[in-house]
């Protein structure tokens, strides 16, 4: 089960969170477990920032706490690190920071983005990490705070809370939150959509005692209970369930079972604003010739790049839509795990590669396992 300190909303209880009354209280992120990097919004149906002045993003839901501003940029595979810069070609089309990039390694079938390689760019996305999940590095296994360098409009402000390059492995466990799992056990745990990126995503753990590094989490990837994912409202609508996607080919830790990203965005490089005549050095330019159906909803005019799961499902800005309306980010992507037979204190991480750009998110949540 899991144990949370403040309980003042039903919503806990609709996400899965068994909660205690204690004495205290990307983009995307990780839900449940709430996440070290979630600065004190652990209910993602608040949207309302606790002053306007220290809110640097979206409040609630995938940026809860600011928590998807903790991220990792400048991310290739067979690169020795992540610049934490900006491409000079941009995301989209930028080239990595090495000499010599790594093939891709996932299988075609699991793609995400321009499936097919039918972009006028052609294959841009190949050194992009999910192409072969797990072995891009990351600057910190939990997250820097605002994922570059220097701060930067667009999705690399400063969180609240943090100073720009912060590393989220420093970041203390969250005050009043308890998480406890049962050895042997299947367990809910949850993410959020923002900024769609696609790609896949991947659960492990590091004991509390040890440094949090990709040594440590790669030794313990966690397994999926197979079956579907299950679409859980903020507002308390019905679950819904929509087939998962695992791929355990070609993925590092060698043999470790990723899922895919279920959330397709539209059909053009740059996921949104697709137009047949749009702008092919910005990636509006649409892959197809208007022929795809039109998923119901916000607009999509040309189709997604793959089929949408389920109502309004789909999209990249997902985040700017509004929470109170059907459409709204009003959802969570919730995975069953295995839980090891093992007994301690632990640290949770969720990976998530993303295929658009070269980007990696990272979020590390505190979890006690129980004989």
């Amino acid at each position: 089960q899991n144990k949370m300190a403040s309980c003042n909303s039903l919503l806990l209880l609709l996400l899965g969170v068994v909660c205690n009354v204690l004495p205290v209280e990307g983009h995307g992120g990780l839900t449940f477990p709430p996440p070290r990097n979630n600065y004190k919004n652990w209910n993602p149906a608040n949207f309302t920032p606790p002053n306007k002045a220290s809110a640097n993003y979206h409040w609630g839901g995938p940026c809860a706490g600011d928590e998807c501003l903790w991220f990792n940029e400048g991310c290739f595979h067979g690169c020795h690190n992540c610049s934490l810069t900006m491409p000079a070609a941009k995301n989209y089309y930028g080239v990595p920071n090495c000499a010599n990039p790594l093939p891709p390694t996932l299988p075609e079938e699991f793609r995400t983005w321009n499936i097919g390689n039918v972009s006028k760019h052609g294959d841009w996305t190949q050194y992009h990490p999910w192409r072969a999940p797990g072995r891009a590095p990351v600057a910190d296994s939990c997250g820097i705070a605002g994922g570059y360098l220097k701060a930067q409009g667009g999705g690399g402000e400063t969180p609240v809370g943090a100073h720009q390059g912060d590393k989220g492995s420093l970041l203390p466990p969250l005050q009043g939150v308890h998480t406890e799992w049962v050895a042997g056990s299947s367990v809910e745990v949850g993410w959020m959509v923002g900024a769609n990126h696609g790609g896949g995503y991947l659960y492990s753990l590091c004991p509390k005692s040890e440094a949090l590094t990709e040594d440590c989490f790669n030794k313990m990837p966690l397994s999926f209970v197979p079956g579907n994912h299950t679409i859980r409202y903020l507002d308390g609508r019905p679950d819904l369930s929509i087939p998962s996607k695992e791929v355990s080919v070609g993925t590092f830790p060698e043999g470790s079972t990723w899922r895919v990203n279920p959330i397709p965005a539209c059909n053009c490089d740059k996921g949104f604003a697709c137009s047949m005549k749009g702008d092919y050095t910005a990636g509006t330019q649409s892959y197809y010739n208007g022929t795809s159906p039109q998923p119901q909803g916000f607009p999509c005019p040309t189709g997604t790049q793959f089929p949408v799961p389920f109502p309004y499902g789909y999209g990249q800005q997902v985040w700017d839509l509004n929470p109170k309306t059907p459409q709204g980010d009003t959802w969570v992507i919730v995975d069953r795990l295995v839980v090891p037979e093992i007994e301690g204190d632990y640290v949770l991480r969720w990976r998530w590669d993303v295929e658009q750009n070269p980007q990696i998110w990272t979020h590390c949540a505190d979890i006690s396992i129980l004989k």
